[in-house]
């Protein structure tokens, strides 16, 4: 139910600002090239992903640490959290980052990182995922 009410949230506009909050970890974050912002965040339960499109227009979606699907390589990375209804893919190799939507049905939006903006790794929040259980078998 959780990930249900989130990622309704995630396509109405609210108030607020992307940020990890505390205990959260930092994974990645960037600004956008729209003054937005994106913020991906974990805890050893949870990742989340926080993103602001343009000021003033916040979304989000939280899972379960092991249901994150990530990969890791020397030069890059990336995280996928699947939602309801659509998949979050955030990548990033070196100051290049954003993040793909994929919708269910069909339909996908990016969001890319504006230059110079982007810190943080993907790496040990992929490698976190890996040992974390999953919400359901598959």
């Amino acid at each position: 139910m959780r990930s249900k009410l989130l990622c309704l949230l995630a396509f109405v506009p609210v108030v607020g600002h992307a940020e990890c909050l505390p205990p959260e970890t930092q994974a990645l974050s960037c600004a956008l090239p729209s003054g937005g912002r994106l913020e991906l965040c974990w805890t050893p339960q949870d990742a989340r992903l926080a993103f602001e499109k343009e000021p003033g227009f916040a979304a989000e979606v939280s899972v379960p640490l092991g249901d994150v699907t990530g990969l890791t390589a020397r030069d890059w990375a990336s995280s996928t959290l699947r939602g309801v209804g659509a998949g979050y893919e955030v990548y990033v190799s070196g100051q290049i980052a954003g993040m793909n939507q994929i919708r269910d049905g069909g339909g996908t939006s990016s969001y890319t990182c504006a230059t110079g903006t982007v810190n943080g790794s993907l790496a040990a929040l992929n490698e976190a995922a890996l040992y974390a259980p999953a919400s359901k078998e598959n």
